[in-house]
């Protein structure tokens, strides 16, 4: 009995030794390549960017994983008990492994007869999460283990808690707890209930098979099972307990969209940043972006936008439907529901349906199933816009009855309009075939307030506004009479309205031209003020200014007040907008007239944050903060990105003759082409822009506080069609939106620079008014104007005409 005893306990002691040998072994070779823990001790976490507009509300996030890093002394204390309870209850106590978690969980698996539990604890899970990959093989774990106790000995409780809580993927795109208490819950991590940290700390085991959106009864029992276990081990009491699992989770709507009042704004924000900034900031560096975007006036941006484009586009009646969907079975509307729903051929400003029933006589509706699944119908008022389209503009008869437009199994395009009515009204819709853009900015400090770049970012992300160089017509000329104003023309001044043919050198085939511009009237008006001209955009007068003024001088100017012309485009065609560009510069340009002469550089960023929270960038002044600082201390930045200071002191036109052109500008709203927005009630300045064959529709106006600019045109240069002239197609969009803009201010005029006397003059003649003036209008002179207001003016000048455009074959508008 001994003899056996002694031979057992040698067999123990050599097993012992071979054990001990085989995990010296083990850990000699697992840990030889091991990683550093380096990254540990400089943790810089993968972090959201966000974007905020000017009133703070958050227009947009981008990153890899969304993260918010909250510091341990952020996170309360019941949030961190909650995943002790489940994850690792003895963590404060054990080293690295917990050997009775292992004891427990091998258990509770033999007991199963399956895998039910972990025996990792939270450092080993650290450990794997920062510094090892996810396979699932011994090797792997040996290295855990061996990790996780440099990591115990290396960082204090704390700071291994801070690292797991903030690491940590809780499903939904969420890493961290920050990040999953906002999109799950809407809230920040400090307002959660005891129910809602018990659900996240129940998400680590398997994210997606316990998502609250899409298995909640999973979810409710992974819950009640954190909560369960928060008691046994004496965090919470039996009642807190019981009134966490019977109330409600509160949870925000799956994937909450974020409100992106522009995303054409927010794609500009973007590609700014990541330029300027590296992509790795602006996906990863937890940035905090700040715009000058203004929400109010954005959302009656887009909002004008899509209905001035709606608007256009039914002008010119209804092309055709989507298609024909023969099958009007239930399984074939079920089979056409599910594929339409999948397809991205119109924005979300329609809703795609099938035309199931149509009624025989005008007074009937038609009957549609859309394509969510709501049965609505159409009537005569819903499709009555709906002419046939005909070739070269031309319409079709109108329509009487609904089967007139629509047959059974049509496919079409709905559109919901709210309104100010209490009941959803369904029309037949078009996507528009033009597109449009919009700037608002503030004339002083360059401050982008709106911006729309197109229709629907989702069908097009092309930015129209910033990206889009078209021709802006006769929106050019207040910038060619500008320019007259400072050398020595006067509002008053006359140049003869009359045919003026110029010839110019073919620069491909040399051969001698002849080009005969027009108005766009096709009519002559003899000598004519130069505010009648511009009231009522004369091209020849404004071609006679350019050539008196001369092209050496003009050029110049223009460069400066923010239009660049290349030398091959310097010629008379100039004065009718034949260079292009786009409407962020037409924009631009106009702020130097409304703030009286300065130049302006558009700002849709005022200021970024580094993750820390420290300013690293602040538009027109402020201090460069990190300058001098490495990628650890905060982002490095650009010369680009530095502050910029004192940079609206440029003056590039004298405020008298910014005053004159905007008190003739004034003339065009109230007179002229712009008369539509008189509705508006304000002193406003503005001009219509309009290319050959209605390519281009512009109208470009100005308060003493915002500049707006709107265009409106096809993506392919194909015409708008008849009668679209900046006035009819661009003014009404613009109308819309500074309705908004201006409600709540009381009408303010623009200031009369010291340089300026105020004169009554009839603007037909230009002479003090008489018995027979029909008109009189307080004109504006500066210096030496009296000597020529009252003399026609048509010197020969030093202009060149030069080769036109081929588009100027038939005068601007």
């Amino acid at each position: 009995m001994w003899k056996w005893l002694k031979r057992l306990f040698y067999l123990m002691i050599i097993g012992l030794v071979a054990g001990l040998l085989v995990v010296w072994a083990a850990f000699l070779k697992y840990s030889k390549d091991l990683p550093t823990l380096d990254e540990l001790a400089h943790y810089e976490p993968s972090l959201v960017t966000r974007v905020f507009a000017r009133d703070y509300q958050l227009l947009g996030e981008f990153f890899v994983e969304r993260r918010q890093f909250v510091p341990l002394a952020e996170i309360p204390q019941m949030v961190i008990n909650a995943f002790l309870a489940i994850e690792d209850t003895d963590f404060l106590s054990h080293s690295g492994i917990n050997p009775r978690g292992i004891l427990r969980a091998a258990y509770a698996n033999f007991t199963a007869g399956r895998l039910t539990q972990g025996a990792s604890t939270i450092t080993q899970q650290v450990a794997k999460n920062f510094l090892l990959s996810n396979e699932r093989t011994m090797g792997r774990k040996i290295k855990e283990v061996i990790l996780a106790f440099r990591i115990e000995e290396q960082f204090t409780k704390e700071e291994i808690l801070e690292l797991y809580l903030n690491q940590i993927y809780l499903g939904a795109g969420a890493y961290g707890v920050g990040a999953a208490a906002r999109i799950y819950f809407n809230r920040d991590i400090s307002e959660l209930e005891l129910g809602q940290m018990a659900l996240l700390a129940g998400l680590p085991k398997a994210p997606s098979k316990y998502s609250p959106w899409r298995y909640p009864e999973a979810a409710k029992h992974r819950q009640i099972l954190v909560l369960n276990r928060m008691e046994e081990v004496g965090f919470i009491t039996p009642e807190e307990n019981l009134a966490a699992q019977e109330a409600a989770l509160g949870l925000a709507r799956p994937e909450v969209p974020l409100e992106q009042v522009s995303p054409h704004f927010l794609e500009h924000v973007r590609r700014t940043v990541s330029q300027e900034w590296g992509s790795r900031q602006l996906y990863q560096g937890g940035l905090d972006v700040f715009t000058t975007m203004d929400p109010r006036l954005q959302r009656r941006a887009q909002m004008a936008v899509r209905k001035g484009l709606v608007e256009v586009d039914r002008r010119h009646g209804f092309r055709s439907v989507l298609g024909h969907l023969n099958d009007l079975s239930p399984e074939g509307l079920a089979r056409w529901q599910k594929v339409g729903a999948g397809e991205p051929n119109s924005s979300h400003h329609f809703v795609k349906g099938v035309v199931l029933a149509v009624p025989k006589d005008a007074k009937g509706s038609a009957e549609v199933l859309l394509v969510d699944g709501r049965h609505i119908k159409l009537g005569l008022e819903s499709v009555s816009w709906a002419r046939k389209a005909l070739e070269r503009g031309a319409m079709g008869a109108a329509v009487k009855k609904v089967a007139d437009v629509l047959a059974k199994g049509d496919i079409i395009l709905v559109e919901e309009n709210q309104g100010e009515q209490k009941e959803p009204h369904f029309l037949l819709g078009q996507q528009p075939a033009p597109e449009a853009a919009l700037v608002a900015l503030d004339p002083h400090t360059g401050e982008i307030l709106a911006l729309v770049g197109g229709f629907d970012f989702n069908l097009s992300e092309f930015n129209r506004a910033t990206q889009s160089r078209r021709q802006p017509g006769s929106s050019f000329k207040p910038f060619i009479y500008a320019t007259a104003m400072e050398h020595g023309y006067s509002p008053a001044s006359k140049l003869d309205d009359s045919p003026i043919p110029l010839t110019y050198r073919d620069p491909e085939t040399g051969e001698t031209k002849v080009w005969n511009p027009e108005n766009y009237e096709h009519k002559y008006f003899g000598p004519t003020t130069l505010r009648v001209a511009l009231e009522h955009s004369r091209n020849l007068v404004t071609i006679r200014l350019l050539k008196n003024v001369g092209l050496p001088i003009a050029i110049p100017k223009l460069k400066q007040m923010g239009f660049p012309i290349a030398a091959d485009r310097a010629n008379l065609s100039v004065a009718l907008g034949s260079v292009d560009f786009t409407p962020m510069d037409m924009a631009t340009g106009y702020a130097v007239l409304a703030n009286g002469g300065k130049q302006i550089k558009p700002v849709h960023i005022a200021r970024v944050q580094d993750r820390y929270g420290r300013t690293v960038f602040r538009h027109q002044g402020g201090d460069c903060l990190l300058c001098h600082q490495g990628p650890r201390q905060g982002v490095l930045m650009t010369d680009a990105l530095k502050p910029v200071h004192a940079q609206f002191q440029n003056r590039v036109l004298t405020e008298e003759a910014a005053y004159q052109v905007t008190n003739m500008l004034k003339g065009v709203i109230s007179h002229g082409t712009g008369q539509r927005a008189k509705e508006l009630g304000w002193p406003l300045a503005g001009k219509t822009g309009t290319t050959n064959d209605m390519r281009d529709a512009w109208f470009i106006g100005y308060t003493p506080f915002l500049v707006t600019a709107v265009w409106v045109g096809k993506d392919d240069y194909k015409p708008l069609g008849p009668g679209e002239t900046g006035a009819k197609a661009a003014l009404p969009i613009w109308i819309d939106f500074m309705r908004e803009a201006l409600r709540g201010r009381f009408p303010t005029d623009f200031p009369v620079p010291a340089g300026i006397h105020l004169e009554e003059i009839d603007p037909e003649t230009g002479r003090p008014p008489n018995a027979s003036s029909r008109r009189v209008v307080l004109e504006a002179f500066s210096g030496d104007d009296d000597r020529r207001r009252l003399d026609e003016v048509d010197q020969p000048g030093t202009g060149s005409p030069g080769p036109p455009p081929p588009i100027l074959d038939g005068g601007l508008y």
